[in-house]
């Protein structure tokens, strides 16, 4: 009775600094971390502008796309944007990537396809791949460079509302978080609380603070001034960085006020069809977001077990104190808290990706998976020369 009672009294502090302080510098003005209303399409600014005058620059990363590129083309083609130029750069590719770019030419002329260099020691592909677009890029007169994935679909005039939003509020970069497929049955125990631990490590609201520390990017969509990587391509500064989003926006924050939210508008492609598939998207950076520490690695999944599992736990134990006539109400009722607050706070992003409510109750599930990812992260790291990842082992 005593470690579930601690236990829960501990996980119901949790719970509410979850729910009502996380990610908040002032409790009664900010968003909460949990909100879905930090939305582009949410936020109020003089959208009417219908032209681009500056030059952008849109660097894609391929490696062994042949089924996603192509709408990702297409969908940068629709933005009818006559100062837009795009390069894409193959990163040794053994599919039909480089052949389905060339072939686009024809349609889009402003597109040049690099073939990228063999990967060097002490470098990430996709890292090396978008340092070697923007060297190329460099040696242009772009205005703003667009990194996104060869996966994300971008609605019609997204980049004219994107540019006209940096250029109202001064931002050095505006970072859109890509809403992922959700549509298999694993995606949708796993997706939206990929998003929620997302949001709960890197809160949007102190992102945006630029009084705040905190820095992160969404790699599917940045959108940057040029002339940060102008003196110094920001790349060379983080070669070996899987997580190459978040540690880049580090870097641009240093500079000025960054921008990240949630959208509609930059969807991926990729599907996730089995939990094979997510698990090495997952476990690939797990470990390196905990520094690969070991005391990180331990406190995180002691944290994952006293926050998301531990209160059924406890509701399960005064259930059986019940039939065995020693009732503990106050135990039932500060898990039952727990619980509801669990439930509350993961309820707007299950509705943000329009999925079942039932995907709501299945969070300690998947801080379970997640757990298992993160260890899977960190015993690839030690025992096995890391975590593979399309054909390389980082």
């Amino acid at each position: 009775m005593g470690f579930y009672f601690l236990g829960s009294i501990l996980s119901l502090t949790l719970w509410l600094y979850l729910t009502f302080c996380h990610g908040k510098r002032k409790i009664y003005k900010n968003l909460n971390f949990w909100s879905n209303r930090v939305v582009f399409e949410n936020v109020k600014f003089n959208s009417k502008n219908k032209t681009v005058h500056e030059k952008i620059c849109v660097i894609i990363p391929a490696r062994n796309e042949e089924k996603t590129i192509l709408k990702t083309l297409k969908s940068l083609k629709d933005q009818k944007i006559n100062n837009l130029e795009i390069i894409v750069i193959d990163d040794n590719s053994t599919d039909n990537t480089s052949n389905i770019i060339n072939n686009f030419k024809k349609e889009f002329i402003k597109v040049s396809l690099l073939s990228g260099k063999k990967l060097p020691q002490g470098w990430v592909g996709k890292t090396w791949a978008l340092k070697q677009g923007v060297d190329f890029a460099n040696h242009k007169n772009y205005d703003f460079y667009v990194f996104i994935d060869s996966d994300i679909v971008l609605t019609k005039n997204l980049l004219v509302k994107v540019n006209t939003f940096i250029n109202s509020n001064d931002f050095e970069m505006v970072s859109l978080m890509a809403k992922l497929n959700c549509k298999t049955i694993w995606e949708k125990i796993l997706i939206p609380p990929f998003i929620f631990f997302f949001q709960k490590i890197y809160p949007f609201n102190l992102v945006i603070d630029k009084k705040s520390k905190i820095a992160a990017a969404a790699g599917g969509f940045i959108f940057c001034k040029a002339k940060i990587f102008r003196d110094q391509n920001l790349y060379d500064l983080i070669p070996n960085k899987l997580i190459d989003d978040c540690n880049i926006a580090k870097l641009i924050k240093k500079k000025g006020d960054i921008w990240l939210g949630l959208t509609n508008k930059v969807q991926s492609k990729r599907q996730y069809n089995n939990l094979k598939e997510i698990w090495k998207m997952v476990s690939r950076t797990a470990f390196e977001q905990l520094n690969h520490s070991v005391f990180r690695l331990l406190l995180s999944l002691f944290g994952l077990f006293l926050v998301y599992v531990l209160p059924f736990l406890g509701l399960i134990f005064s259930l059986q104190s019940f039939e065995t006539n020693e009732p503990s109400i106050l135990l039932f009722t500060i898990n039952m808290l727990s619980i509801s607050m669990m439930i509350f706070i993961f309820s707007p992003t299950v509705k943000f990706y329009k999925i079942e409510k039932f995907f709501t109750f299945t969070l300690p599930f998947s801080a379970i998976i997640y757990g298992c990812m993160t260890l899977s992260s960190a015993i690839n790291y030690f025992f096995f020369k890391g975590n593979n990842w399309k054909g390389r082992k980082y």
